[in-house]
């Protein structure tokens, strides 16, 4: 994997549970541009109020959470996001699941997933990594571009391992 990716970081607390976060990279970007902001903004003395609140921003931003939990021992999937203790959290039932999706081509998540919601414009150029329920829908865990799809199948076959789902490359 490479060392400085901005893709979210497997993660492996223990056997038979990994998890996708937030990379360490994104964190040291959101901070590293986050003070580069407020740097400048001190300098000008109208800019001292913007300077904090950007610190706020940033700093909460920095301390966020997004993270997507397989855990085969406890048969579920969970969805955690938010900051500190209000983050919020869902789970379901590997059950639901049929498997794991590296999609080399993609085009765009569908309408229900939430990922379409946060996406900008047309794909283009771009593959992902799904989780594929049994009713047919899917929810797109990340995207990114396609010169980045052997890391994205690094996580797609240890995930699929951890949860004992089929991986399916569309």
């Amino acid at each position: 994997m490479a060392p400085f990716s901005l893709l979210p970081s497997l993660i492996r607390r223990r056997p038979g549970r990994v998890e996708l976060s937030v990379s360490a990279a994104t964190r040291a970007l959101y901070v590293g541009l986050g003070i580069a902001l407020v740097v400048t903004l001190v300098r000008d003395p109208a800019g001292s109020p913007f300077a904090i609140m950007f610190a706020i921003v940033i700093a909460i931003a920095a301390l966020s959470e997004d993270r997507w939990i397989f855990d085969g021992e406890a048969e579920e999937v969970r969805r955690r996001t938010g900051v500190l203790f209000l983050s919020k959290s869902w789970a379901m039932d590997l059950d639901m699941v049929s498997s794991i999706e590296l999609d080399p081509e993609f085009s765009g998540a569908e309408g229900g997933d939430p990922y379409a919601k946060v996406s900008a414009g047309a794909a283009k150029d771009r593959c992902a990594l799904r989780l594929a329920l049994g009713d047919g829908r899917t929810l797109v865990l990340c995207s990114a571009k396609r010169k980045r799809l052997p890391e994205l199948r690094e996580r797609a076959v240890a995930i699929a391992e951890t949860i004992g789902k089929p991986l399916v490359e569309a």
